[in-house]
C-alpha cells in the first residue's frame, strides 16, 4: 500500500463515521420532534381540563357555597 492510498482509506473511513453520526443525529431529532407534538397535545388537553374544573368549581361554590359555609363555620367555631 502506498502512503497516499492509506491516507485515502483513513479519510474514507472518517467520512463514513461522520455520515453515521449525522444519520444518528437526524434520527434523534425526528424522535424528539415526534414526542414534542404528542406532549404538546397532552399539555393543551390538560390545560383545557384544568380550566374547566376551575370554572365548574366556581359554579358549584356559587350555587351551593351558602349551604355548606354555614355548618362548616359553626363546627370550626366550636373547636376554638
Amino acid at each position: 500500500m502506498f502512503p497516499n492510498e492509506l491516507e485515502f482509506l483513513v479519510r474514507q473511513e472518517h467520512y463514513k463515521d461522520l455520515l453515521r453520526e449525522a444519520e444518528m443525529a437526524r434520527f434523534v431529532r425526528r424522535r424528539r420532534a415526534g414526542q414534542g407534538r404528542r406532549n404538546y397535545f397532552y399539555c393543551r388537553a390538560l390545560t383545557w381540563l384544568g380550566s374547566r374544573l376551575v370554572v365548574w368549581g366556581w359554579r358549584l361554590q356559587e350555587r351551593y357555597g351558602a349551604m355548606t359555609a354555614g355548618p362548616a363555620l359553626r363546627v370550626a367555631n366550636r373547636t376554638r
